[in-house]
């Protein structure tokens, strides 16, 4: 009797130490100069990821915040249900949600550097990319996030400025 308490409870001990280890994700950071403005090149992006044909890339839902006094504007992916606001009735994983697949609307925000942002990235995004007006033809855009979908929101994005 008393091995079997033993055997149960050194096993679930295992147990335990072993589920805690989980995966890491890989990571991925990009940057580099195109040509276009900041606006264009996030709706190109956000338009072409949404219309992709892979499930897990067309399933992404998207914080896109404008700042015009820098000249800015953030994406911010984020899976499925994951994205701040999502409930039950607006679920893409709920078979009776209203669902509005229209692109995001932009929200317009000041940036400040001194600024205490309440409202900042929720954990668990997929991706963050910014892209900054550089000169009048130019853009600075930068990526991180997971090494998939980031890798392709970063393909997208090099498709966008060539158009």
């Amino acid at each position: 009797m008393n091995k079997s308490i033993v055997v149960c409870l050194v096993s679930s001990c295992l147990l335990s130490a072993c589920a805690t280890i989980g995966l890491k994700e890989k990571t991925q950071s990009y940057g580099a100069k195109f040509t276009g403005t900041h606006a264009a090149l996030a709706w190109c992006v956000v338009n072409s990821l949404q219309s992709d044909s892979r499930w897990v890339i067309r399933g992404l839902q998207y914080d896109v915040r404008r700042y015009p006094n820098i000249q800015a504007t953030e994406i911010y992916a984020y899976p499925s249900g994951s994205l701040p606001g999502t409930f039950a009735r607006n679920s893409p994983s709920n078979p009776d949600a209203v669902i509005s697949y229209r692109p995001p609307v932009p929200t317009t925000e000041t940036f400040s550097p001194a600024a205490n942002y309440s409202r900042g990235a929720a954990p668990g995004y997929s991706f963050q990319m910014t892209i900054k007006r550089t000169d009048d033809t130019t853009v600075v855009a930068t990526l991180d996030g997971k090494s998939y979908e980031g890798g392709i929101a970063w393909e997208k994005l090099k498709a966008c400025s060539s158009d």
